[in-house]
């Protein structure tokens, strides 16, 4: 079972510089797509960057954006964001990480390069997911049981811990199927 037996494999991730190298590398994946919630997140941080923290036309320029890139028009959104970062000027040495020029330059390049992983309206319509927050919620259940303290794992033991941890998280009957099966256990 696993990654090697699916029929289909999507590598979901905020497209950070380590992950997409790592996920090339490691599956053999239909498609890479990143995650929504970043996506828009970078989105709010360019239109704080124009038009000020808390402010209605930056709450209005993200909506614009994200509903864009909801329904598919990424290049749009390219658009949008590298007049934004042109009508600013090119970042200078002395511009701190915050600064908007430097953010909006980075935020162009930064869709620019994913911009093939940002096809949601077709993610949806195949029944992706598009959000990474419930596998991150399910690395936290797995982390519960194999980092507390005091805890320490052989290679083989953690596959296995986490084999059977993975059982017991699935809202399914997966857990009382695997034990039905083990000769020790069998009535």
């Amino acid at each position: 079972m696993g990654c090697g037996t699916a029929e289909e494999v999507i590598g979901l991730g905020d497209g950070g510089n380590w992950i997409d190298p790592q996920m090339s590398t490691h599956f053999r994946l239909r498609a890479r797509i990143i995650d929504w919630c970043h996506a828009s997140e970078h989105l709010w941080t360019c239109a704080k960057a124009i038009h000020g923290p808390g402010t209605a036309l930056a709450a209005k320029t993200a909506e614009t954006w994200e509903a864009w890139l909801w329904d598919g028009k990424v290049e749009r959104v390219i658009k949008a964001l590298a007049a934004e970062a042109s009508r600013l000027g090119e970042p200078q040495e002395s511009d701190g990480p915050d600064h908007p020029r430097r953010l909006l330059a980075q935020n162009v390049g930064y869709f620019t390069k994913h911009k093939e992983h940002m096809r949601y309206p077709e993610y949806r319509a195949r029944g992706w997911p598009i959000r990474s927050g419930v596998t991150e919620a399910a690395v936290k259940q797995f982390n519960k049981r194999v980092k507390g303290t005091e805890q320490f794992w052989s290679e083989h033991g953690i596959e296995c811990i986490l084999a059977i941890r993975g059982l017991w998280l699935s809202d399914d009957e997966r857990w009382d199927r695997y034990w039905k099966t083990r000769s020790a256990y069998v009535t």
